[in-house]
């Protein structure tokens, strides 16, 4: 069976599953319309869509990198028993919430963020991550008010640039997950496009270096900083 388009499948449902009133549906039907459903969505999936800009040099030239669309299975996974861990894509200042009532609660930050938090004799003893995006940029911090308690959420993000490497050689490094892998130059697609750029381009390069490192640089002729790029990356089965 091969790739179907969306009404081909459904004629196969109607078909085969339309209802099951004289209860006559096998075992076979519903495995032809699944195998279907599978073999039509096997192309490459969209895992991260964001805005880099490359590091440059000292001082201002720094890397920036605002994240837009996070696929959470791709990249590190929240420790969400450990809210205050600085591995954590999410990380939280502290646990302590008197008064807050039990229970699981999700909040939504502004910068894109939203999270579930599991709240019991008024400590924050977990903390999931649920979307990111809306451009919340690494490294920023977001103030929240919770139950009369002030906290402060430090986005570390998913991608990382190590401080090390400027303009052709700065890099941004992806992080992974164990169920998924390794982002390869075999596995991982990239797009990109200038976010924009008001002078002629320079150079501009995008792409997988090594395991889990993307060159994404972009320079204009005239200017002394890179160009911020926005990227999205697919992931092939």
């Amino acid at each position: 069976m091969s790739q179907q388009t969306q009404s081909g499948i459904q004629l196969l449902i109607d078909a085969r599953i339309a209802d099951n009133n004289s209860k006559d549906i096998s075992a076979g039907d519903v495995r032809e319309v699944l195998t279907a459903i599978n073999e039509s969505f096997n192309g490459p999936i969209m895992i991260y869509h964001g805005q880099l800009k490359a590091r440059n040099g000292a001082g201002s030239f720094v890397a920036t990198i605002k994240d837009y669309y996070v696929n959470l299975a791709f990249f590190k996974q929240q420790n969400s028993g450990n809210p205050t861990s600085g591995t954590n894509p999410v990380q939280l200042n502290t646990t302590g919430v008197p008064g807050a009532p039990d229970g699981s609660p999700t909040i939504t930050l502004q910068g894109g963020l939203s999270l579930k938090l599991t709240v019991a004799s008024n400590v924050i003893t977990s903390m999931e991550v649920l979307k990111i995006g809306g451009g919340v940029q690494v490294g920023s911090v977001t103030p929240y008010t919770y139950n009369g308690t002030a906290l402060t959420f430090t986005y570390n993000g998913v991608i990382t640039h190590p401080g090390t490497g400027t303009g052709v050689n700065s890099r941004f490094v992806l992080s992974t997950s164990a169920g998924e892998g390794n982002h390869t130059e075999d596995n991982t697609l990239i797009q990109a496009s200038a976010v924009n750029i008001s002078q002629q381009i320079e150079y501009i390069k995008n792409q997988m270096m090594t395991n889990n490192e993307l060159n994404s640089y972009l320079k204009g002729v005239t200017s002394n900083d890179a160009w911020p790029q926005n990227v999205t990356l697919w992931r092939v089965a």
